[in-house]
């Protein structure tokens, strides 16, 4: 556009030979470095300090030229001394000086009040720069004009950006800037913007409206005031002053200014471009607002609004060294409202969720009352319906921490220490629930005839359906606590499913117990091997060929294969009466020891089988599947030591870390034996007896030690069979919402509550869609929010509870407001209508 304009000045003045600019504000020069191509015929030169050499070349090689001459950061020599300070005094006066005069009709061509006569003359250079032209675009009338806009606009254009910002992404990108590494770029900025009078000004009024304080010229960090009043006000503004808070003198008490505040904050830390900038520059602006202090004064139990990650770690380190073992319950209670304060993808959501797991774990064993039953079956569903909630909590503590532990956290040392606590704790109340379970299985057990469970060995002849075309998953190693967890994860699909615990035969050993769950007449053991029918079926061939003559057309595979299978494979191979699939996931990643690949590997178990489930119904039109497992497993993760060892001298035809064969009955302390041929249905051609350690004790043998099995404990023995219909009942009942508490506040234009969803998604519960809004009478005040209630987690309360944010986007003078949320199909009749106390008064300025 200025280019246009030089152009302008020759055409209408033919005789002009030089066009002298005095760019005393840099704009024009800025402007024309965009400028590529002249027409012919023009030069544009910028004066670089060599009088007589430009002079020679306006009058000798550009004699027959336009001349475009423009002096940097210069002015027109008005005064006489300045005159004759200029050599070209006498070629200016025979040309023209280029001059930004059509501030009037800029005014006329956007119908301006005249109260802005001023503000245009002065900035009309740069308002008709390209650059704020672009920017402006759009933006201009009559009814929209005003200092600030433009002002934004030159701020915006200091910024690098090429559209018009608001103040709170002004704000926010100079808080980044101010920190950046990049030095010539902030230099440029605060240099432009300081040059520009009436930008700097606005710029420092909004600055001390909002913050009270403005940046700082002469300082190297520019904004380390407002960053500082920032932090400390969107930490500590729900607390009332004391007197021994040093950093009182940033207090901000209005409501109205709070809210652009917080806005402010959430822009800064939620947007996808600018948070992790925006949150290491208040890292560094802010940093002597330190956290430690704000803690020190106020206490880690005081209601902070916003929560730093330097502001949580003290909170949680004290929450571990005191509270996690002696309040779990209000532990869990802190994580939850410490984590929905939280970016979700902070990393510190991963020490939360450690911490949360533990304190379900502590909550859990608490509520387990004695473990001391009167008979087997009492244990039974003991374990069904409470501990595996325990080996579960446990396994979910290790999944956090495994992740926790490969990032930096100035809290590592006491994370370690509550880890082993918890690993203890959980060995000791694992230990105690299997040697009272296992005294009761001598003394009254009968051979484990009366738990009331099925028996493993006769699973085929339970579950098979000679009818339907039927896929039967075994999973190795599934144990009972990941099937539970499974069946979770299955009630968000179309297909009905329902569990029931087996008891698995002893030893729980992989080439005993997934064979037994083959059709068989007899199981015998032969030496080591296990013979089905008087064959050993190592192969998936040999268990094919077996299961073929119980079920014609029935087949093997195994999961790699069914997954890598082609389409037209896959279709043919479910065509087929019957299909036993072979899932490895948990046992073979227990083979290294590794605690870290065994605890992934049950959460990798749980995404393999449930979409396998989906698609054997959706894809491959299998009406029944049934999963189950050959056993389940013990796991510590905790090293064992040799003294933690138990040592057999009794001769053994075979021995592992939880089980051993042997052909003698005598008693051996802390070993509880049976006959093989009553704890199984595998035939002998000896008489032998299986020793068990008592407890969770292991052997002094080979095999795994942090992840074993074998023995008769509940976690080894009790096994899943979950079965999955294509074909299901219509789920009419939706989950139930209710309000954390009823005191709800409007606090600096925003309202935040918790909706808790009352049941979890189940077989027979659905998910519900719900919709929230604030009204004034019939007057909706806020936006609609809509959230999915969907968790299927029965166990922790936590996974059900959802935070909403409404931001008010109307002035509202009432005192009281009405929050309602709807059913999402049902928009007349209200599942919740609460009252909201309105504490703030808008001002819409921002």
């Amino acid at each position: 556009m200025i280019q246009d304009r030089i152009y302008s000045y020759f055409e209408r003045n033919p005789q002009l030979h030089v066009l002298f600019i005095f760019d005393k504000m840099g704009i024009i020069q800025t402007e024309l470095e965009d400028v590529k191509d002249w027409s012919d015929g023009y030069v544009y030169k910028v004066f670089d300090g060599a009088w007589f050499n430009t002079k020679y070349a306006i009058e000798n090689t550009w004699k027959d030229k336009r001349v475009v001459l423009l002096f940097p950061v210069g002015t027109y020599p008005h005064s006489e001394e300045q005159q004759l300070q200029f050599p070209l005094l006498d070629m200016l006066k025979a040309n023209m000086e280029y001059k930004e005069d059509d501030y009037a009709s800029y005014m006329q061509q956007y119908n301006l009040p005249e109260r802005f006569r001023g503000f245009i003359k002065k900035n009309i250079a740069e308002i008709m720069s390209s650059k704020i032209q672009n920017i402006l675009n759009g933006h201009i009338n009559s009814a929209t004009f005003s200092e600030d806009l433009v002002c934004r606009a030159f701020i915006s254009n200091y910024l690098g950006d090429k559209k018009l910002l608001d103040w709170e992404t002004i704000i926010v990108k100079m808080i980044i800037l101010d920190a950046t590494w990049e030095e010539k770029k902030r230099t440029d900025f605060w240099h432009r913007l300081s040059r520009n009078l009436d930008a700097s000004k606005t710029a420092n009024d909004k600055l001390i409206k909002l913050f009270g304080v403005s940046y700082n010229l002469n300082a190297s960090q520019k904004m380390k005031s407002v960053a500082e009043c920032l932090k400390y006000n969107c930490i500590t503004q729900l607390l009332d002053v004391v007197p021994g808070d040093s950093y009182k003198q940033y207090k901000i008490s209005s409501s109205a200014v709070l809210d652009q505040i917080n806005k402010i904050y959430e822009w800064g830390t939620h947007d996808r471009l600018l948070s992790e900038k925006f949150i290491q520059s208040m890292r560094i602006l802010a940093s002597d607002i330190k956290e430690e202090e704000i803690i020190n004064i106020y206490g880690i139990d005081a209601n902070y609004f916003y929560y730093t990650e330097a502001l949580c770690w003290p909170i949680l380190q004290e929450i571990v060294e005191k509270k996690l073992m002696a309040d779990p319950e209000d532990v869990n209670d802190r994580m939850r409202e410490l984590s929905l304060k939280l970016p979700a993808d902070s990393h510190i959501q991963i020490i939360i969720r450690f911490i949360e797991q533990s304190a379900l774990f502590y909550m859990q064993v608490r509520g387990l009352g004695t473990l001391k039953l009167n008979n087997t079956k009492e244990y039974v569903n003991k374990y069904i319906t409470e501990f595996y909630l325990v080996d579960m909590s446990y396994r979910k503590t290790l999944e956090a921490y495994h992740e926790l532990i490969t990032k930096e956290n100035p809290i590592e040392l006491v994370l370690n220490v509550a880890k082993r606590q918890l690993d203890q704790e959980y060995a000791k109340v694992a230990n105690l629930l299997n040697l009272e379970w296992l005294t009761c299985v001598e003394e009254k057990g009968a051979w484990f005839t009366e738990t009331g469970l099925k028996h493993q060995e006769d699973f085929y002849a339970n579950e098979s359906d000679l009818n339907v075309k039927q896929v039967i998953i075994i999973s190795d190693a599934l144990r009972y606590e990941v099937a539970m967890e499974l069946m979770q994860r299955l009630a968000k699909e179309k297909n009905m499913a329902s569990i029931e615990a087996y008891q698995a035969m002893l030893p729980t050993e992989t080439k005993c117990c997934k064979l037994s769950l083959l059709p068989h007449h007899s199981l015998e053991l032969i030496g080591t091997d296990m013979a089905v029918d008087g064959a050993v079926l190592a192969t998936t061939e040999q268990r094919t060929a077996h299961l073929d003559k119980y079920r014609e057309g029935g087949v093997c595979v195994r999961y790699e294969d069914v997954m890598n299978g082609d389409q037209i494979s896959t279709r043919e191979l479910f065509k087929r009466p019957l299909v036993y699939i072979f899932h490895d996931t948990i046992d073979e990643a227990s083979h290294s020891q590794s605690p870290f690949e065994v605890i992934s590997a049950c959460r990798k178990a749980i995404d393999q089988l449930s979409v396998l489930i989906k698609r054997l119904h959706a894809t491959w039109n299998v009406t029944n599947v049934v999963l189950t497992a050959d056993h389940g497993f013990l796991y510590n993760d905790m090293k064992f030591e040799d003294k933690d060892k138990h040592n057999i001298t009794d001769a053994s035809a075979e021995k592992k870390t939880r089980y051993y064969l042997t052909d003698s009955d005598e008693y051996v302390e802390g070993i509880i034996k049976f006959p093989l041929e009553r704890v199984s249905a595998i035939k002998c051609q000896m008489p032998l007896w299986i020793g068990v350690p008592v407890g969770t004790n292991r052997l002094a043998a080979s095999g795994g030690y942090n992840f074993a099995h074998g023995g008769a404990s509940l976690q080894e023995m009790i096994i899943p069979v979950i079965r999955s219909q294509q074909k299901r009942t219509n789920k009419t009942e939706k989950v139930g919402i209710s309000l954390m508490n009823h005191n709800l506040n409007m606090v600096s234009s925003r309202l935040k509550f918790q909706l808790i969803q009352s049941e979890a998604v189940s077989m027979t519960v659905m998910e519900r869609k719900v919709v929230c809004c604030i009204y004034n009478g019939d007057d909706p005040v806020t936006q609609e929010k809509e959230l999915t209630l969907n968790s299927t987690d029965a166990t922790n309360l936590n996974n059900r509870v959802y935070e909403v944010t409404l931001n008010l986007q109307k002035s509202v003078s009432a005192s009281m407001l009405q929050l309602r949320i709807y059913d999402a199909d049902d928009r007349l009749n209200p599942l919740i209508r609460e009252t909201v106390k309105n504490n703030t008064m808008i001002e819409q300025d921002f």
